[in-house]
């Protein structure tokens, strides 16, 4: 693990996806209070269809999106606000936009 003051970066290779998910769920019951609304951040190639997939998990018109090209162009950070009962549901989108080819998922 890297840190700083204010970032943890976990080095997931080579680990069982479970366990990552676990730890995840985890932090996120202790430190987010749910129901409520969670921000999910993510950085896809831009102009890639692969966008619009990351709309249709997200369609319930509950959903705000913004997003922001990177200065070259290449990238778009999409941000996407929504209402959500618990942590598990959290996970359950981070798996589902996982599923698309070249996102990352922050």
């Amino acid at each position: 693990m890297i840190t700083n003051d204010k970032i943890k970066i976990f080095d997931n290779q080579d680990k069982n996806p479970d366990d990552f998910y676990d730890r995840f769920r985890k932090q996120l019951d202790e430190r987010h209070d749910f129901p409520g609304n969670y921000m999910f951040k993510f950085i896809i190639p831009t102009g890639d269809k692969n966008i619009a997939l990351l709309h249709k998990i997200f369609d319930h018109g509950e959903a705000s999106f913004v997003m922001r090209e990177s200065k070259n162009g290449k990238y778009t950070s999409v941000t996407v606000t929504l209402y959500v009962p618990d942590s598990i549901s959290v996970i359950e989108y981070y798996k589902e936009a996982g599923k698309i080819k070249d996102i990352m998922m922050l």
